[in-house]
């Protein structure tokens, strides 16, 4: 297990996803939110649970930037795509894939750090609705007990036990 770290103004990683809030170097008081994933560790949650170009890990990324956008303008936050691309999993290894940075414009540390809760839970909530339905994300877990929580919901076997993918009958077959 790589080492997980959390640092209260910005950081929340573990080996299965990241999330980045840093101030922004050209906006001083504006911050830039990177998310990222290990498709790989996610694979044990959602092998086989939905359809082909579907996967929830991937998809659970691409909501949260949008829902992260909405909590923040609940809170008077402005939020834009960040002009720098985003640096949160640079040298992370095969399978991560990152969304677009995204600034948040003259945000407190006090919003910073609710976003950062926000957005730790929100992200594998979205996944977990997906591919597990029922399962609670409990709420103020720190990285290294979220990704056990998402170990412990991950299927060992996952591609043997994965349903047969869909192929289209054949002209014999129809």
């Amino acid at each position: 297990m790589a080492p997980t770290t959390v640092v209260a103004t910005g950081e929340y990683k573990n080996d299965f996803f990241s999330i980045v809030i840093h101030e922004s170097e050209h906006r001083p008081g504006s911050y830039v939110f990177s998310s990222g994933i290990s498709l790989p560790k996610f694979n044990p949650l959602c092998w086989g649970k939905t359809g082909i170009c579907s996967n929830a890990a991937f998809k659970g990324l691409q909501q949260l930037r949008a829902d992260v956008s909405y909590f923040a303008l609940q809170r008077g936050i402005v939020t834009k795509n960040a002009a720098a691309p985003s640096p949160a999993e640079q040298g992370r290894g095969t399978g991560w894939y990152q969304e677009d940075a995204l600034l948040l414009e003259d945000a407190s540390p006090e919003v910073v750090r609710e976003i950062l809760e926000f957005s730790s839970r929100n992200l594998v909530q979205t996944i977990l609705t997906a591919c597990h339905p029922g399962v609670e994300v409990p709420s103020g877990l720190d990285p290294e007990a979220m990704q056990r929580f998402l170990e412990s919901h991950g299927v060992p076997n996952y591609r043997e036990v994965a349903p047969p993918p869909i192929a289209k009958p054949q002209a014999a077959d129809a």
